[in-house]
């Protein structure tokens, strides 16, 4: 459902297609621009008018106080997601996909030419035509070995039985009804369409596929697309009820596209439970209820387990966090690696915090964005009593050590958790920004 920001918005975003290309939303688009249904927007468009809207639209943006969020660039369709936060704290997220064919695997399936040959305006906005609408979405998920949503149903009855969509379907999978291709495997369906362009147009499939291969490779390397966000303080700063309305606020775009962590990727289990496991340990002490409970360690043992959870952070990023980021995704950390330096008795990790910083920046896997969320002494005790004054304090000056440091936000929920978000989001919306500006330039 579009607000009145993101009406406005969508409203110039597509006069300003209208005006300076050839393009095509492909579904969900009866209510365009004022009411938008769908999670994302997708646009057909060729890549010489996706160049000469892209200036235009990044004014147009800038103009109405949007900001980039994510900027994705694969080889068959580029993404933006674009944010504003307006009156009451009110976050508005738009994702539009430019899509300049249907492919897989650099595979092509429809070309934009086909994609664009029977749209049709409605007063608004140029759309697909109803052949066009099914096609580009049942190619494309029967070759990755998807079924074609339920909810477009009215959509294949009106289109699959019409003679375009018998010549389509025919010269990409062979001799095939669409009744065949839902049962057949999509690996199979793939190699038809190989073949077909083998066949047809074999430089374009040498081209596609090496495109493919070259941003995929690059957007998992550079991971310039999603964003991580790690939070770290004291108990009682308010650090659940503040990420769970970061990713409410976060909207639709995100809603499904996230991963919540708590402390550490924990592609390995507690030290305890291995120690046990090994017959290092004879008992285990579960009671997470209060994670302050361990005592004292030593400097050896502090850097036993310093090494051990140094190297879940290390591969556990590169499994869980950089194959989420490659794309539109975010990752999100209930703390990380900075607990570490903060709240020693959670961790049981009794190192100086100038020699665990230096440790951070050396072998640590950074998050783009480290919030430190705390707050006074007094008004933390009034919320839970989980920590003691002394305790506290210890924390916050830990965290005050940080604070300065590149990759930090110091934020003091004082007052309620939405202006907390407010302050999280605007920075993280301007950073990201800033980034994608000169990832687009």
């Amino acid at each position: 459902m579009a607000t009145n920001y993101s009406a406005a918005f969508l409203t110039k975003v597509f006069s300003l297609l209208n005006e300076k290309s050839e393009y095509a939303v492909l579904r969900n688009f009866e209510g365009l621009p004022d009411n938008n249904t769908a999670r994302d927007i997708d646009i057909a468009i060729s890549r010489k008018d996706y160049k000469a809207i892209k200036q235009p639209l990044i004014q147009l943006i800038e103009n109405t106080g949007w900001k980039i969020l994510t900027y994705l660039n694969s080889d068959r369709l580029i993404t933006w997601v674009v944010a504003h936060i307006g009156e009451n704290d009110k976050t508005d997220l738009v994702q539009l996909d430019f899509f300049f064919n249907t492919s897989v695997f650099g595979v092509e399936l429809m070309s934009i030419d086909e994609l664009l040959a029977d749209r049709q305006f409605n007063g608004n906005i140029y759309h697909a035509g109803t052949d066009v609408q099914f096609l580009d979405k049942y190619l494309y998920d029967r070759v990755v070995g998807a079924s074609y949503p339920q909810k477009y149903r009215s959509t294949r009855e009106a289109a699959e039985n019409t003679d375009g969509t018998k010549r389509k379907l025919k010269a990409i999978f062979g001799n095939v009804s669409s009744s065949i291709a839902d049962k057949t495997p999509g690996k199979k369906l793939l190699m038809k369409a190989v073949g077909y362009n083998l066949q047809k147009r074999p430089l374009g499939l040498i081209g596609g596929v090496s495109r493919f291969l070259w941003t995929f490779t690059g957007n998992y390397v550079r991971s310039r697309t999603g964003f991580s966000i790690g939070f770290t303080g004291p108990d009682g700063s308010g650090k659940t009820t503040v990420i769970d309305r970061t990713i409410e606020r976060l909207g639709d775009v995100f809603a499904k596209a996230h991963t919540y962590n708590h402390f550490r990727p924990a592609l390995f289990g507690n030290l305890g439970d291995v120690a046990h496991s090994a017959g290092l340990k004879k008992e285990v002490d579960r009671n997470y209820s209060d994670p302050h409970r361990g005592g004292k360690t030593g400097a050896l043992s502090s850097l036993a387990r310093l090494g051990y959870y140094s190297i879940d952070y290390i591969l556990g990023y590169f499994a869980k966090v950089k194959t989420q980021t490659r794309i539109t995704r975010l990752v999100i950390f209930d703390r990380y690696f900075t607990d570490i330096i903060c709240d020693s008795r959670r961790s049981r990790i009794y190192l100086p915090p100038k020699f665990l910083n230096l440790w951070r920046k050396l072998f640590i896997p950074s998050l783009d964005y480290n919030i430190l969320l705390t707050a006074s002494s007094e008004t933390i005790l009034a919320r839970k009593r989980e920590l003691d004054e002394a305790g506290i304090n210890a924390i916050n000056e830990r965290i005050d050590y940080l604070a300065p440091k590149k990759g930090y936000l110091k934020v003091l929920n004082e007052s309620t958790p939405d202006a907390a978000v407010t302050e999280i989001l605007n920075h993280i919306f301007n950073e990201q920004h800033k980034k994608n500006l000169k990832r687009l330039g």
